[in-house]
């Protein structure tokens, strides 16, 4: 028979549960920045301008690169190569910063005593681990004046090195999502 203790403290574990997993799944928060004197529908062609921080790991480089230009091929801008004569309308760069901290999972255990029904005891570990993090921000800048038209930035907590690749994906699909802004209602 369940004591009246033991349903409290599985009633308190039912409503922690869903806190601790939505902590988990938390959706990464994407911040833009935009001018909002740009006409965004003038701007048609790109070319890559150096990056001021890039990643340290070569095929980062290549997957943020490659991601950004399939994305913004897909929002109708046309790549300029270096040696083209053509100029572009904007100059895209990216910048990334990866870092390690230490992460903690709590968990909690309850133990009911050998001989007695009413004593139990709870205890509380920490499973630490080292995770991998890091931003990428992704600007624009209009080529005739040099200034920033558009600027987005992605912060993840939580790097799986294992897909590498799909991380990277992913950011740079949430960050293009909000290109070009929506127009300032009046």
């Amino acid at each position: 028979m369940t004591t009246r203790r033991e349903l409290l403290v599985l009633a308190a574990a039912a409503a922690i549960a869903p806190v601790a997993l939505a902590q988990q799944l938390r959706m990464p928060k994407v911040e833009v920045q935009s001018d909002p004197e740009a006409d965004f529908a003038e701007f048609g062609s790109y070319a890559w301008k150096d990056p001021v921080s890039p990643a340290e790991r070569p095929e980062v480089n290549t997957s943020i690169i490659w991601y950004v230009e399939r994305g913004l091929e897909e929002k109708g801008l046309t790549k300029v190569e270096p040696e083209s004569e053509t100029v572009p309308d904007l100059f895209v760069r990216y910048y990334v910063k990866a870092r390690s901290s230490i992460q903690g999972t709590p968990s909690q255990s309850r133990e009911i005593l050998p001989g007695s029904a009413e004593t139990m005891t709870t205890s509380t570990s920490f499973d630490l681990r080292k995770v991998r993090a890091g931003t990428l921000i992704l600007e624009m800048q209009r080529v005739s004046d040099n200034q920033t038209v558009w600027r987005a930035g992605i912060d993840i907590s939580r790097i799986d090195e294992r897909r590498i690749d799909a991380e990277v994906q992913r950011a740079v699909r949430m960050l293009l999502a909000r290109y070009p802004p929506k127009p300032a209602q009046p």
